[in-house]
């Protein structure tokens, strides 16, 4: 008959405990991943549209001042202003519109308003909260 001492015990207990620690991290790390690329998406999310913002308002002022810059179309400008900042982006001619206006956010005057709709990107994790499209304006008064 076998004797079983508590040295037996223990090396037996830890023989079956060895797995826990790749399983423990298996279920940490799959939650921290993805709550970290989550963040990364909104980031993206977020330095799309402030991107987008800041084109509309660079065109929005092109086209108010007649710059030559402007010469080519006011959606032309915003599609190769927004170019180097947004490579895997497309603005298209087509998501600007510029357009005069009286009327501006409230302010009475003669503006120019540019009006950018572009379908929200993100990577695929936010896509349910983003929405499906964005739309971004913004003015400047004429003289």
């Amino acid at each position: 008959m076998k004797r079983f001492s508590p040295r037996h015990r223990s090396t037996g207990l830890l023989r079956h405990c060895r797995g826990t620690t790749a399983l423990e991290f298996a279920l940490v790390s799959s939650a921290f991943f993805m709550i970290l690329l989550g963040t990364i998406d909104l980031g993206l999310m977020m330095w799309t549209r402030s991107t987008l913002q800041t084109v509309a308002a660079q065109t929005a002022r092109c086209a108010a001042i007649g710059s030559s810059a402007c010469a080519g179309g006011a959606a032309q400008y915003a599609v190769s202003l927004a170019r180097p900042w947004l490579p895997t982006y497309t603005l298209t001619p087509s998501d600007v519109v510029v357009s005069a206006t009286t009327n501006c956010f409230g302010a009475s005057g003669n503006f120019e308003r540019v009006t950018i709709t572009a379908p929200s990107w993100t990577g695929g994790m936010i896509q349910a909260f983003a929405g499906g499209s964005q739309t971004l304006q913004a003015c400047f008064p004429t003289s």
